[in-house]
């Protein structure tokens, strides 16, 4: 009986453990070929899905984000967002790193290929908004 409490235990705090780690895994698409053992210093891609960040910065699905690239020894790379296009077309920099982490299958990457990038979790994506009354205006 202590050895199947001591198990349950372990299971609680692995899986508490585990959720304080979170981070996003976003899926981008490629904007131009790359190799994954030896891939270009920028990188240029495209959201395909809405990604906060933190409290000051959304990207959103369709973006196009440059970013730069830092090798890992051992293969893949962290993917460091420096500025992003909006849907106005205006090119925006991103002044605090979010150094994500490559995660997929080591080899070419093909232009509008999909694949995905682990950004860490730098807060919550909800965020709770007053919106005024009637009474309010009175």
């Amino acid at each position: 009986m202590k050895k199947l409490f001591m198990a349950f235990m372990g299971l609680v705090l692995s899986v508490s453990l585990l959720q304080s780690v979170e981070a996003k895994t976003v899926q981008v698409s490629a904007l131009e070929n790359f190799n994954t053992s030896n891939p270009p210093q920028v990188l240029h891609v495209q959201m395909n899905a809405n990604t906060r960040l933190d409290y000051d910065l959304m990207l959103f699905q369709g973006f196009q984000v440059t970013g730069k690239v830092v090798p890992i020894q051992g293969g893949g790379f962290y993917f460091v967002p420096v500025s992003y296009v909006n849907f106005q077309e205006e090119s925006l920099p991103i002044t605090k790193e979010y150094p994500a982490t490559y995660k997929g299958r080591a080899g070419l990457v093909r232009q509008n290929q999909p694949f995905m990038l682990v950004f860490p979790d730098n807060g919550p994506d909800t965020f709770q908004y007053y919106v005024p009354s009637v009474s309010d205006m009175n």
